[in-house]
């Protein structure tokens, strides 16, 4: 079952990487193209601040719980470090409760935020602001999954090699 659940997160994890690719990707295309637009041929783009806004919200949202599946978000562990192994688990478990919590929370209210700014629109696309807060709550709700792998085994992953 644990197998599963890791390909299932692994799938996730992908998917949630693609999104963020494809995002930075728009954004940079149309940052640049709105600089061509302003400062060689005098002219604006009137879509040209909502786009990139939303894609780095977009991008910077489902990065994070990417971080997190990776233990690539900034702890303090000069404590943690110089207890036994029994003391680790029981403190990385405690804190991965607490951090599914405080996701559950931020889920919870980018649905309730969500719903009650769905009919407003930015001001250069016909586009709801709404989806600000689907991606906050799929971000939560993928971070939720990785802490749930986090409690189960008791334990982040080990850091990615490219971690001082």
């Amino acid at each position: 079952m644990a197998r599963l659940y890791d390909r299932g997160l692994a799938a996730i994890d992908a998917l949630a990487s693609g999104v963020v690719i494809a995002a930075m990707a728009v954004l940079t295309i149309v940052v640049t193209v709105q600089v061509f637009f302003r400062y060689v041929l005098n002219e604006s783009l009137d879509w040209g601040w909502d786009v990139p806004r939303f894609c780095f919200i977009v991008a910077i949202l489902l990065a994070i719980p990417l971080a997190l599946g990776r233990n690539l978000h900034v702890g303090v562990d000069l404590l943690v470090g110089h207890l036994g192994v029994r003391w680790q688990r029981a403190i990385y478990r405690f804190n991965a409760v607490l951090m599914t919590g405080l996701m559950l929370v931020v889920a919870y209210y980018a649905v309730v935020l969500g719903r009650a700014t769905w009919d407003q629109r930015m001001p250069g696309l016909d586009v709801s602001v709404g989806y600000f807060y689907v991606a906050m709550c799929a971000a939560a709700v993928h971070s939720v999954l990785h802490l749930l792998r986090w409690i189960h085994r008791g334990a982040p992953p080990p850091p990615t090699a490219a971690v001082e």
